[in-house]
């Protein structure tokens, strides 16, 4: 079953500390992604929306559970969101799946 992680958040007004998130995502974060993901073979799509005020969804979409399992159980890659976190407002993410068909039998 593929599996989407969707995050969403506000890049801060302060430019400062915006140029230290772009720093730390091309500095650090980036290498380290493209590196697991070769290593790992971890198969999925991705990419950036925003709507020009600040506001970012980002998704990522994972063939299966375990290509999303491969990311959520590297210790160093958590390591460095919680990081990155602090350069960024309002973050929140979802896990996502597909939708499904509630069988008639569970109503009764």
């Amino acid at each position: 079953m593929p599996v989407v992680q969707l995050m969403v958040w506000v890049n801060p007004k302060d430019e400062e500390r915006r140029k230290k998130r772009y720093k730390f995502q091309d500095e650090v974060m980036r290498p380290y992604w493209d590196k697991m993901v070769e290593e790992k073979g971890i198969k999925f799509v991705g990419g950036s929306w925003s709507d020009n005020t600040g506001n970012i969804v980002h998704w990522s979409k994972f063939e299966t559970m375990e290509d999303f399992s491969k990311v959520w159980d590297d210790e160093r890659w958590q390591q460095m969101r919680a990081r990155w976190a602090f350069f960024v407002d309002d973050l929140s993410i979802r896990l996502l799946r597909p939708g499904l068909t509630v069988p008639e039998d569970l109503f009764k």
